[in-house]
């Protein structure tokens, strides 16, 4: 679990693709994705560590980019594209304050004692599995019996990030709307044209407390993280602050340090004061109603 500390950050990379497990646009898809020359948070993962009884080692990756979890598609059949094997590996919200076995995940080391951090992610008798050996467009991560398979295909790299002593900065706003002229009538026409979504928003006070029931919302059309900040900043009437995303009503409090997922779902969006000791503690933050505190059983799959 060395490879995997507890609220450590990782990118993992397929041994067999030479590519990293990669977080979509879409908040729901997983692919794999080359690094680029300038590396996306979206192929960053947090690990979560969720200790039980007998000692075994099982966690949850959350996704740094939009706060969603690794997990298993529930689909009961493969639902994963033709020319991939398995069901395919989503990000989901958690919404459940039990260990649900699609977010579970294991790893078993591969060729110990080599200097390779090399890992299987299991979860159940699966694993975690990259697609697209002999056709590269297939890129999308499933979840596959392993069979007794010794596939590279499903050999993972672990590569920690270490955490950042500054705030990173947020992507810049796209560029302003611009208006054409046809005819007698002129006729609006954004080059961003975005769909609209309800956002959520709640404020962290310097202590950590929070009230639940007091949930302002509004319609944001717009998938600038830049633009939301500015647009959040004015209700709160404070520009003081740093956005948080909360994915799910027992997800960890991410900072939100990208632009918003490609989709029309509801944000929940935690606003901390820039510099407080709740910004500061944020890494550990964990906002729950009815938290029991027990994580001694392993749901089944």
């Amino acid at each position: 679990m060395e490879l995997f500390p507890n609220g450590g950050f990782v990118r993992l990379r397929s041994r067999g693709r030479d590519k990293y497990v990669h977080a979509d646009a879409d908040a729901r898809g997983v692919s794999l994705r080359p690094l680029g020359a300038a590396p996306s948070v979206n192929a960053v993962w947090k690990a979560e560590h969720w200790p039980v009884e007998g000692g075994d080692d099982f966690f949850l990756l959350q996704g740094a980019a939009y706060g969603r979890y690794l997990a298993v598609s529930q689909s009961h059949r493969p639902d994963a594209p033709p020319g991939h094997r398995g069901v395919r590996a989503v990000q989901r919200d958690y919404n459940s304050p039990h260990l649900e076995a699609p977010f579970v995940w294991m790893p078993q080391r591969v060729d110990p004692g080599h200097g390779q951090n090399y890992v299987r992610l299991h979860n159940g008798h699966r694993c975690l599995r990259a697609n697209g050996r002999h056709r590269s467009w297939n890129n999308v991560v499933t979840v596959d019996a392993t069979n007794g398979s010794r596939s590279t295909m499903m050999q993972w790299r672990v590569e920690a990030i270490p955490l950042s002593p500054e705030p990173l900065p947020l992507p810049p706003p796209p560029q302003a709307p611009i208006h054409v002229s046809r005819g007698l009538l002129k006729r609006w026409a954004k080059v961003h044209p975005y769909a609209g979504r309800m956002i959520r928003h709640v404020r962290l006070s310097d202590d950590g407390s929070i009230v639940h029931n007091n949930w302002p919302e509004f319609g944001f059309y717009d998938y600038s993280v830049s633009n939301l900040r500015t647009e959040v900043a004015a209700r709160q009437d404070d520009e003081n602050i740093t956005l948080c995303v909360r994915a799910g009503m027992y997800a960890l409090v991410i900072p939100l340090i990208t632009d918003l997922p490609h989709s029309v779902d509801t944000m929940d969006i935690i606003v901390l004061t820039t510099g407080s000791p709740g910004a500061t503690l944020l890494v550990v933050i964990r906002f729950v109603l009815t938290w029991s505190g027990q994580r001694s059983k392993i749901p089944k799959n």
